[in-house]
């Protein structure tokens, strides 16, 4: 849910937070008329109905509600000439024009970052090992696990038919590819990249058998010292890399 959906019921008016907004700005909505403790109040039970609702409710109610509490002390505060009261209103309403502007910027940024997250299409990788400074930090995962729990996840994966890969039918396929072709074929990708992962190398192949085929490939080049390989983590990207003639 996002801020627009928080629907406000005052009076005779009902609909989103920054529609009301918009109606004082245009002063078709008396700010006198409007007492901000109630609205206020009313969101706040809200949030603590719906305390897992979305940071962007919050803070995009917020910010509403400043302005119409910064309209509305603007308004009953007198000033002491007409002619400080006109300059500061035009300054107010630039200055409530910019915040407006970075507003409705940083909401689209961050809706297009929910999105991307929703999707699972945004993640952040951390492709170095932790610093020894900081391993400490780290809690402890077995500090609760015992010989049961080893047992009981032993017995369950081994339930799991599906885990279990059958090599024979495995060789059965018909490979698209030898080890000597994807050796030449890893050379030629290295003479123009510096670097390549496994990952990207083997995407083209949908037979299991032929993404063997392209790690044996590896080794073999790596044997022959052409390649070095790198792997920061455990089951993380595997990285092949160009080593410079001497």
């Amino acid at each position: 849910m996002t801020a627009q959906e928080y629907q406000i019921k005052y009076l005779d008016f009902s609909g989103p937070a920054n529609l009301l907004l918009e109606l004082v700005r245009k002063r078709k909505v008396d700010i006198y008329q409007i007492k901000l403790s109630v609205i206020i109040s009313d969101f706040v039970n809200y949030i603590k109905s719906k305390r897992d609702e979305l940071l962007n409710t919050l803070s995009g109610f917020l910010y509403t509600a400043c302005i119409l509490l910064e309209i509305k002390s603007s308004s009953i505060i007198p000033s002491q000439s007409r002619i400080v009261e006109d300059e500061t209103d035009v300054i107010d309403k630039s200055i409530l024009l910019e915040r407006e502007k970075q507003y409705k910027i940083y909401k689209k940024i961050s809706n297009y970052f929910e999105k991307l997250v929703d999707t699972e299409k945004l993640y952040y990788v951390r492709e170095s090992p932790v610093e020894k400074d900081f391993i400490d930090l780290l809690p402890d995962f077995l500090d609760k696990l015992n010989v049961g729990h080893i047992n009981y996840l032993a017995s369950m994966l081994l339930k799991k038919t599906d885990l279990v890969i059958d090599l024979y039918n495995i060789y059965l396929n018909n490979s698209t590819t030898t080890i000597a072709d994807e050796i030449n074929r890893v050379r030629q990708i290295l003479a123009d990249e510096s670097e390549i992962t496994f990952k990207k190398l083997s995407e083209k192949y949908e037979l299991l058998i032929d993404k063997i085929i392209c790690f044996l490939s590896i080794l073999e080049l790596y044997k022959r010292e052409e390649i070095d390989i790198v792997q920061f983590e455990n089951f993380g990207n595997i990285i092949i890399k160009r080593i410079a003639k001497k």
